[in-house]
């Protein structure tokens, strides 16, 4: 690509820092930039919930790449943020900034969190109610978690739980409050998400599902919140785990397709131009499942962004990963591949969590995803070759996979 190509890249997460990566080992004359709102070279998010909250991290060492690293690669981060997007004329438009025009674009700006609001008598609550998000706030929870006994957790989602671990680690107690009648919602088996509330409870948290706010009141700098069993929980502090929402805020009013994300194929590209979207901020068509997804884990955000990468330098690369993720509380490990809906058939392996039990979901006698927990260690290498057979749609049976005794790379081979 020629010397005066201005490829630029919204966002500096992790999509964002893999995707520069990958053009620097590409294309070592392009301009490339990366434009971040926050004040920090782009970094890992997971320790913000877990090691970072328990001091077993420090904020300081989570950034992927050096800022030397930068510098020797020139790469530009530019700390601003934008205020509007002008696909027609290729330009970037900042309120305290020059405008940026580019060659290639790069959307990268993950998600956000979806954020709890109340009537209006319960206003002036919504302002004391923590997320988590950034490392700001993962500072603002860790100071709060020291000057409290109680907090609670709205939501039984990863995050949520995996900050609930860190309190009950921390010598406090969390109530989590839950909607739904189990937790992390319905991708993880009802079974697992049982498993993983009683070890909370017994590590000193409390499980609330089927749970409804139906108020908060502050006194002094406690709250009591009421549920619809009248219910009364009396707390230090209040923080959300609901969930988040694409953020394609600044696309609103512009052409740039949009539906739970912005729209890419295969290849990461959107329906502008020379735009390509990848991680969290993007729904796109994965050819494995013939359909289109939006993920948010930390090896789609690395791995699409490298696709990204790619295709933006014309190397045609299509996205077909199978899906990952994991979640660590206490000395738990929990992980998912695949997709674990429309199956036929739920197939059970192991019994206690010191060897991982695992379960997987079948169609057509084949493996479209898996879920296990285990004491840390323990399930890793059992999800990975689980997603192997999905990605290689090898016909497997019960009666190997409910078997501990048949080893799972075996059945690779068949």
């Amino acid at each position: 690509m020629s010397k005066k190509n201005q490829i630029v890249i919204l966002g500096g997460g992790q999509t964002g820092a893999y995707a520069a990566n990958e053009i620097r080992k590409q294309d070592k004359e392009s301009l490339l930039t990366i434009i971040n709102e926050e004040k920090h070279t782009p970094y890992e998010r997971p320790p913000l919930s877990k090691d970072c909250l328990l001091g077993k991290k420090d904020y300081r060492d989570l950034s992927f790449f050096s800022n030397e690293y930068y510098k020797d690669e020139n790469v530009t981060i530019l700390n601003q943020k934008v205020e509007n997007v002008d696909f027609k004329n290729n330009n970037l438009v900042f309120s305290n900034y020059e405008d940026l025009a580019y060659d290639r674009l790069l959307i990268a700006t993950g998600s956000k969190n979806r954020e709890l609001h109340f009537s209006n008598d319960l206003d002036f609550i919504e302002n004391d109610i923590l997320y988590l998000r950034n490392i700001e706030d993962s500072k603002i929870i860790k100071e709060k978690i020291d000057q409290s006994k109680s907090i609670a957790i709205i939501g039984g989602g990863f995050i949520g739980l995996e900050i609930a671990s860190s309190v009950a680690q921390l010598g406090k107690s969390a109530i989590v409050i839950e909607l739904a009648d189990q937790l992390m919602g319905r991708i993880i088996p009802y079974q697992i998400a049982s498993f993983l509330a009683q070890y909370h409870e017994n590590n000193g948290n409390k499980i609330l599902l089927n749970s409804k706010i139906t108020k908060i009141s502050k006194k002094n700098n406690s709250y009591q919140i009421s549920l619809n069993d009248n219910t009364k929980v009396n707390v230090d502090a209040v923080i959300a785990g609901v969930g988040s929402v694409p953020n394609t805020g600044i696309f609103k009013n512009t052409s740039l397709k949009i539906d739970n994300g912005i729209l890419t194929d295969e290849y990461c590209r959107t329906s502008e131009d020379n735009v390509f979207a990848g991680g969290d901020v993007s729904n796109f068509f994965h050819p494995f499942y013939n359909s289109y997804l939006r993920l948010e884990s930390y090896r789609h955000a690395q791995n699409h962004g490298i696709c990204a990468a790619k295709n933006i330098l014309g190397i045609k690369t299509s996205y077909q990963d199978i899906p990952w993720m994991w979640s660590d509380q206490f000395n738990l490990n929990l992980q998912l591949t695949g997709l674990c809906n429309e199956y036929e058939n739920i197939v059970k392996r192991g019994e206690q969590l010191e060897e991982g039990i695992l379960y997987f979901f079948l169609k057509n006698k084949k493996i479209i995803g898996a879920c296990g927990l285990g004491i840390s260690g323990k399930i890793g290498k059992d999800i990975s070759v689980a997603g192997k057979l999905s990605e290689k749609k090898i016909t497997v049976s019960d009666e190997d996979l409910s078997n501990k005794d048949v080893k799972l790379n075996k059945l690779l081979k068949k």
